[in-house]
């Protein structure tokens, strides 16, 4: 093998090693999005890692004791308790959200932040204008 063939070998590898280990590290720390019905179907792939579950509020099922703030998300299937850690943005029945955190069992999640679904930026205008 000439020595231009090698380099561009060694090159292949090193940039493949490179990309194997970023995916490796960004999939380590947080997965992307995670449905409520996937998670509670297989919670040992996800216990002891970050992740950002993905699922919609249950209307009236936000509950703030002396000890924590607990809300339900749901999927297709199942349910999940989320238990908060951070802010609690204003909820509407039928919400989306995302709670970022780490998996405490096949159905509590322990979230240090909850992003919700902007409603209004959905909602049509309402504003008329007169001729």
């Amino acid at each position: 093998m000439n020595k231009r063939t090698q380099a561009i070998v060694v090159a292949a590898v090193v940039i493949g090693t490179l990309g194997f280990v970023a995916y490796g590290m960004l999939t380590l720390f947080v997965d992307p999005y995670v449905s409520v019905d996937a998670v509670v179907e297989n919670p040992d792939a996800y216990m002891n890692r970050k992740i950002q579950l993905k699922g919609n509020y249950l209307a009236n099922s936000l509950a703030i004791t002396s000890d924590n703030v607990t809300l339900v998300m749901y999927g297709e299937q199942y349910n999940i308790t989320v238990v908060i850690t951070g802010e609690v943005p204003n909820l509407q029945a039928d919400q989306e959200l995302v709670a970022i955190g780490f998996l405490q069992s096949a159905k509590v999640i322990i979230a240090e932040e909850i992003l919700a679904q902007c409603p209004s930026k959905y909602e049509t205008n309402s504003t008329t204008t007169t001729g």
